[in-house]
């Protein structure tokens, strides 16, 4: 139950929800001969409790096909998901809801570049998205396809170019337009790649920082910034952001020399 001075902190703040840095459990993993260690608010999204796995044997290909999820050009094995609601302070309606941010860490394998070189693995999530969104059953390709069809039916012929420029116009607005380049970003003195899936006409986008673990798999966090109401964003973009790099800043990665074995993952 909100007490009066929080609901007065609620009230200044213009939401209530999010990660509280006041809540934080620390989650450990093994990664073959490595811990990884983080913190991460617990959630104040009701849902059905999920056993959380304890090992996870990054460079095995036979394990990674097992346990591998695919959504669009990702193909990962998830390790843990957590999510945090943004509501206003005193929620009329069961869909007053503002947004969410979310943080999902999963391993990823490639076999296409050496994923130790952080250049290529740059390069690398860059080109995967491209690629996949471009290709053959893409959403790109799907609205090319539409455009072509219905102007070559008109009676004013479009030159190609003409076509493919109203394509992007198309792309732009409601397709997969090209994201960012990745860049890094440090925490704890170790290097991270980062990008984004981001549109410059949508708030919701995504943010991944890769972290390479050997030579064909890394570490992937994703946040997810879902925004419901975009004329409130702005009371909780500042919150999701400063949440996101402290849940970034609490990951550390230490060597096992015995690798023995983590008994609790402190769920």
């Amino acid at each position: 139950m909100i007490n009066l001075l929080q609901l007065i902190k609620a009230f200044w703040r213009g939401f209530v929800g999010g990660p509280d840095s006041n809540r934080c459990i620390t989650h450990r993993f093994l990664l073959n001969a490595q811990q990884l260690s983080i913190e991460l608010p617990d959630s104040n999204v009701v849902a059905t409790p999920i056993s959380v796995d304890v090992g996870f044997p990054h460079t095995s290909t036979a394990w990674f096909e097992e346990h591998k999820r695919t959504y669009e050009q990702h193909n990962f094995v998830r390790v843990i998901t957590k999510n945090w609601m943004y509501v206003p302070p005193i929620a009329l309606v069961p869909s007053s809801e503002y947004g969410m941010l979310s943080c999902q860490l999963r391993i990823k394998q490639t076999n296409k570049i050496n994923v130790l070189d952080k250049q290529a693995l740059s390069q690398f999530v860059i080109q995967e998205y491209d690629n996949y969104h471009n290709g053959p059953s893409g959403k790109n390709t799907k609205i090319r396809q539409e455009t072509i069809e219905r102007y070559s039916k008109r009676a004013t012929q479009w030159t190609p170019e003409e076509i493919e420029e109203e394509a992007m116009g198309w792309i732009e607005n409601c397709g997969m337009p090209s994201i960012p380049p990745a860049l890094i970003k440090t925490f704890n003195q170790t290097d991270w790649v980062f990008y984004q899936e981001v549109r410059s006409n949508r708030l919701s986008r995504h943010d991944f920082y890769c972290l390479p673990l050997s030579e064909n798999s890394f570490l992937e966090v994703k946040f997810n910034h879902r925004v419901d109401r975009s004329d409130k964003h702005k009371k909780w973009a500042k919150h999701a952001l400063e949440s996101q790099e402290r849940i970034m800043a609490s990951i550390y990665l230490d060597e096992l020399p015995d690798a023995t074995l983590i008994e609790d993952s402190d769920k």
